[in-house]
Formats: structure tokens, sequence, C-alpha cells
């Protein structure tokens, strides 16, 4: 069920699962859960728990505790997976779950990725209890980031919103961006703007900035041949919106720089002959390509052109996810030599 369900129940009671990618929205609801039911008495009515550590009868315990001062008590048991893991939950276990006081709030926070299948999920799938903080669609991002915006002394109308949604790469097929990774770039655009209300040059800006400075980590770590950071540099771009394109054509441009510099260096010119031939800066060409050219051979780099030209017409014919194409292409070339 969506997380909307929890503000929208004039009353709650019993237990609840909360799961999906949005942790900055299941912290919200519980947040408001207990500014509804246990402020100021959250040193008696509030019981936290690690997965990793609490048995069912520590739950059970809990929830069988009266309240103290206060109608209502909320018990959060964090990281559901592991308690899953590290218990075998027997039929009583659930029957407990299905007889809980009114007065109790048991809720099971999933941080990592409960699987469907489980019986555990199904259980609150089938008692509709099941509370799906998922990624936000165009409209409900709209909505949030001009409200965000609004909490930082800051206007954002709907066209800038949608548009910082959209370079973001919120909304593209990347499922690791989430919210907080929104609020970030918010904090940040915010910081800088200069005016009350955010304009088109200021998201911009500051998108721009971050993918510049991503493209050369990337490229970096490539002709350095370390593949773990490249790897990682290289998602960082999709979690900006970078497009594959853009992305592959850095890649081919560094590569036929590489190989022409093994062409040329085979020839009697000069090294500023070279640099002007390749139409490189010279920072470009002293610090880069001179520097980083020994970490391969021309054989290689000739295949590797080759395989680039042919991962070119594969992108554009299969229907294969290219971030496996990607990677493969990426591990390939910082094992190269």
């Amino acid at each position: 069920m969506n997380y909307k369900k929890i503000y929208k129940d004039e009353t709650h009671s019993g237990a609840y699962l909360f799961f999906g990618k949005e942790k900055y929205l299941m912290e919200n609801a519980v947040g408001y859960l207990l500014n509804k039911y246990v402020k100021g008495t959250e040193a008696f009515n509030y019981t936290k728990f690690k997965g990793s550590d609490v048995k069912p009868e520590d739950i059970i315990s809990a929830c069988e505790t009266y309240p103290v001062m206060n109608d209502k008590k909320v018990v959060l048991v964090r990281d559901v997976t592991d308690f899953i893991g590290e218990n075998d939950l027997k039929k009583s276990f659930y029957e407990f779950l299905d007889k809980l006081s009114d007065f109790v709030i048991l809720i099971f926070w999933d941080t990592g990725d409960l699987k469907k299948t489980t019986k555990f999920y199904k259980y609150f799938k089938n008692n509709k209890r099941d509370i799906e903080f998922a990624k936000l669609g165009p409209v409900d991002a709209n909505r949030f980031v001009k409200s965000y915006f609004l909490r930082k002394g800051k206007k954002i109308n709907d066209r800038e919103a949608a548009l910082f949604i959209k370079e973001s790469g919120y909304t593209s097929k990347n499922e690791d961006l989430v919210l907080l990774d929104l609020i970030s770039e918010m904090d940040k655009i915010a910081a800088a703007a200069k005016d009350k209300v955010i304009t088109e040059s200021d998201i911009r800006s500051l998108i721009t900035e971050n993918i510049d400075t991503n493209i050369f980590a990337f490229l970096d770590a490539m002709m350095q041949r370390n593949s773990e950071i490249a790897l990682v540099e290289f998602h960082n771009l999709v979690k900006l919106g970078e497009e594959y394109p853009i992305i592959f054509y850095h890649i081919i441009r560094q590569v036929k720089n590489l190989l022409s510099y093994k062409i040329l260096s085979e020839k009697n010119i000069s090294q500023a002959e070279m640099m002007n031939k390749m139409g490189l800066s010279k920072f470009e060409f002293d610090k880069k390509i001179r520097v980083y050219e020994r970490n391969f051979s021309k054989k290689f780099l000739t295949e590797f052109y080759e395989e680039l030209i042919k991962a070119d017409e594969f992108f554009k014919t299969s229907s294969v996810d290219e971030i496996i194409i990607f990677e493969t292409l990426i591990i390939k070339y910082c094992q190269g030599i």
C-alpha cells in the first residue's frame, strides 16, 4: 500500500511493514507517528530494536508492556531482513501479530531488500499492512521539490522544478537515486542562489558542474586502469542524469587520443607538433595523454577502439541493458595493456 495511507488514517494500531527505496519518506512517517502518539513520553513509550540483535520474544515482551502515562506506545524494529535471517519465525509469532493490543504500534522497517516471496512479506500484504515508500512520481516529486525549497527560504516554479528533477536523473532508470540525493543537490542550489527565486541558470550551473567534475574523475580512473573507481564514477554520472551517448563519446575520444599519440610517436615530429595534430590543449596533452599512454599498448588500443565501434552499433540495435555493456567495457579497458 502507498505510504500516504499513514497520513490519511485517523488512528493507528497493530503491526506495519515499512519498505521501499525512499528512506527519507520512511523517516518522516516514523517521525509523524512518534509526534502524534508519544511526543514527550518517548523515554517510556518508544522502543527501538536492531533486526540483527532482537529475538521474537523481545518484541513480544515490548509489545505486551502497557504504555506509561499515555494511550499508545511505538515499537520499531529496523533491518527486517536481518531479523528474518537470524530467527526462524514460528506460526505463534504471526498469531501474536494478529492479536496485538490497540495501544501498540509495531513497525518493521526494511532497510535492505526484503523479498516479496517471503512468508513475512506476504503476511503484511494479505493484511493490508504493507506500506511501500517507493520513488515519487513526477507530480509528487515536483511538489516535494517546491516544498523543500520553501523550507530553505527559496521559491521554485513548476517549470524549474520539473527541469531540476529531470536534470538530476531522479526520474531516470537509475533506481539508486533517491530523495536524499535530491536534497543534497537542493541544499547546494539554495546556498549558491543569489535571489529568492530559483532560476534555470541556478539549476544548470550546479548540474553541469557536478557532471563535469565526475566525467574528469571517471576518465582519470580509466586512464589509471583503476576499474573500481571508474565503475563508481560511471554510476555517479548516471545518477546525475548524464546521457549514455555522452559518456560513450568521452570513452571513444580518450581511446582515440591515446592511440593517436602512439601512432604519432613513431613519426619524426616534435611533441608540440603532435599536440597540434591531435588538437589538444597543453594541459590535456602533458598531464593526461603523455602521463598515462604508457599504461596501454598500441595493439590493445587498436583492438579496443574497434570493439568500441562495434559496441556503438550494439547500443543501437540491441535491447541489452546499457549499464551492463558499459560495465563490461570499463572492466576490459582497465585490464588492457
